[in-house]
């Protein structure tokens, strides 16, 4: 929709099952991406290096159309999990900072990378169903959130969490800037390069309800 009213958009796979992705490209397509490993043509990709000694890869976009982008997901970012997780306590030790934060907020940087390519004026992500590490370092880098739900039971239980868990999120990376402003990494090296942590939630959409019916439906011949 936004390509349509000629906004130019960049789109992020990062979802380790990568339907976005499957979305857009035909699977012959994603397998040569897949297989592309030496550059950045998944998000995984890109952070990859990061679980090492390396750093970021620029990040190589598939081009939708004249407005759209897509940086495709791919099933090996789950191993990026625990890569996170370790870095998330690490970022609020009193030294040694600069690489903990460079992985918590790697994501970002590739999306800055993405921006300056293609001139996007719009970036979204498409993340899985779940409270995890990856989901956490994906909403820290964003600005708005928009909730998809269906009319259910468990879609309301999981808005519930998801409120008071979008507001620890938010408090906790702002702790963690605030004492990368305080140690002798921040001095050095400034703020500029780490997202806000805004993760504004502006609403939800209610996605195509499944009906469930009590009683079992009884057949009768015509």
């Amino acid at each position: 929709m936004y390509a349509s009213l000629q906004k130019r958009v960049a789109i992020f796979d990062l979802d380790p099952q990568s339907n976005l992705t499957a979305a857009f490209l035909h699977e012959d397509d994603i397998e040569e991406v897949w297989n592309q490993t030496n550059v950045g043509s998944t998000i995984y990709n890109c952070v990859s290096p990061l679980a090492s000694v390396g750093d970021l890869k620029e990040p190589v976009l598939k081009k939708i159309n004249s407005h759209l982008y897509l940086l495709p997901g791919d099933m090996r970012l789950s191993d990026f999990e625990s890569i996170l997780s370790e870095a998330w306590p690490s970022s609020m030790a009193d030294s040694n900072l600069y690489r903990p934060m460079r992985i918590l907020s790697s994501f970002w940087h590739v999306m800055q990378l993405a921006v300056d390519q293609v001139q996007a004026e719009i970036i979204l992500i498409d993340i899985g169903p779940n409270l995890g590490a990856i989901n956490r370092s994906v909403l820290i880098v964003t600005d708005y959130v928009v909730i998809p739900m269906a009319a259910d039971l468990y879609s309301l239980q999981g808005l519930r969490n998801l409120g008071p868990t979008l507001r620890k999120w938010k408090n906790l990376w702002q702790r963690r800037v605030d004492n990368w402003r305080q140690s002798e990494d921040g001095t050095s090296q400034g703020d500029s390069q780490l997202p806000s942590g805004q993760m504004e939630p502006i609403g939800y959409l209610c996605q195509q309800h499944n009906v469930r019916l009590d009683r079992p439906v009884k057949a009768y011949d015509k």
